[in-house]
């Protein structure tokens, strides 16, 4: 929102950024509910320390200095929120740790995959009038999402696999093919 122009965009941009500090806030009162406050300890520790998930951060902070706002756009919100979402709330809280006995955090985290669901469309809708403005905007924003959206199968990575165990690769590649097809349908080639 701070580097883009256009009303048009940047207000839908700064909804969906306060969307997702209101999804963060969530999870931080969930955390403290189902847990001490150390599990928020744990979880910045391991954030900044756990070797699986610096790939995940690394992958964060460099989109974070990115200077088009159209590239954050694509590299933020459809490139890694469109693996992450589904790979954390679909195939792990809804599909493995329900199975765990974990039922409860599905249905406390059953609003994320349909808030995602809703803002994909917005979303996509955005990727595809901008790709069908030019050829040049269409060759541009596919090689940004191609590139963006490997590093982010790459950063996900151990983090499926810290999820998910053995299926993890086999999971985000399967979200991974799912997000390729939406990214064809908002019109972009690769």
């Amino acid at each position: 929102c701070s580097r883009g122009y256009g009303t048009a965009f940047t207000a839908p941009a700064m909804f969906h950024a306060m969307d997702q500090l209101g999804v963060a806030q969530y999870l931080t009162r969930l955390g403290l509910a189902l847990q001490e406050p150390g599990a928020l300890d744990a979880g910045k520790k391991d954030w900044l320390e756990n070797a699986a998930w610096q790939p995940l951060r690394r992958h964060v902070e460099n989109t974070l200095v990115l200077l088009d706002p159209f590239e954050v756009f694509v590299a933020q919100n459809l490139a890694l929120d469109g693996l992450l979402f589904p790979l954390i709330y679909t195939h792990f809280v809804d599909d493995h740790l329900a199975l765990q006995g974990g039922t409860a955090v599905s249905m406390l985290t059953a609003f994320m995959p349909e808030w995602h669901t809703e803002s994909a469309r917005w979303i996509d809708a955005v990727v595809k009038a901008a790709a069908a403005e030019s050829e040049a905007n269409r060759t541009l924003i596919s090689g940004w999402y191609q590139t963006y959206v490997d590093q982010a199968q790459a950063a996900l990575a151990p983090v499926a696999e810290l999820a998910l165990g053995a299926r993890g690769a086999e999971v985000l590649q399967a979200v991974r093919t799912d997000l390729d097809a939406r990214a064809r349908k908002a019109g972009l080639a690769f």
